[in-house]
């Protein structure tokens, strides 16, 4: 994939990203607690996505997004320690109550999980917009 395209693709999961969320609010003011917490949860999913884009990188399994996330972007600093918790709970919580019969989150857990997720997102974009903005390495050709 060249440059044109890894940007392109990026742009794209940002926007499903920030799609997932607006959709989340959506079902929140419906009371559609647990459709909710599941767009909460991809949303960070596709601005993680979009980090692994960037990296050059891909997966097949949301264990191992989430593993190279932690790995990769929060146990190396590059992102705060909370923002690995947030997703990590956030995928826990989504398997949860998609899959756990009768088990469902309240208003204030969504609500809160909302305003994390809009941050986590907006960090994501930031940093994707700080590398996008740094000078590239080029390679000199040895004449």
């Amino acid at each position: 994939m060249n440059q044109e395209e890894s940007l392109g693709l990026i742009s794209y999961r940002l926007v499903r990203s920030r799609e997932s969320l607006r959709a989340a609010e959506i079902m929140f003011e419906n009371s559609l607690l647990t459709f909710s917490m599941n767009r909460v949860y991809f949303a960070m999913f596709y601005a993680v996505q979009a980090l692994l884009v960037s990296r050059k990188v891909s997966f097949s399994k949301h264990g191992q997004v989430k593993a190279y996330f932690n790995r990769e972007m929060i146990k190396t600093g590059i992102f705060p320690t909370e923002m690995g918790r947030l997703y990590n709970k956030a995928f826990e919580y989504r398997q949860k109550f998609d899959y756990v019969d009768f088990s469902s989150p309240d208003h204030e857990m969504i609500s809160e999980y909302l305003e994390k997720a809009r941050g986590f997102i907006n960090n994501v974009q930031g940093y994707l917009q700080q590398e996008d903005t740094r000078p590239r390495k080029t390679l000199k050709s040895k004449a």
